[in-house]
């Protein structure tokens, strides 16, 4: 064992660096594991010429909570 994780709170430093790391890697993968969407360029055209118009993929707001 290397001499600077002999004191005690070294260890523990390091021990919180390091589950740190795994939970921002966890958070990571999360949100960018390769789901993301590809939109065609037609969808895309159609989604600025009209933007008021709900796509198919979007719910529509006519729900009896809208305001």
């Amino acid at each position: 064992m290397p001499t600077f994780l002999q004191h005690p709170l070294a260890k523990e430093i390091s021990l919180a660096i390091v589950i740190k790391l795994l939970v921002i890697a966890a958070i990571f993968y999360a949100f960018f594991d390769g789901h993301a969407l590809h939109p065609d360029a037609d969808a895309v055209a159609q989604r600025l010429a009209n933007p008021e118009h709900p796509t198919p993929s979007q719910p529509s707001s006519e729900s009896p909570h809208a305001d």
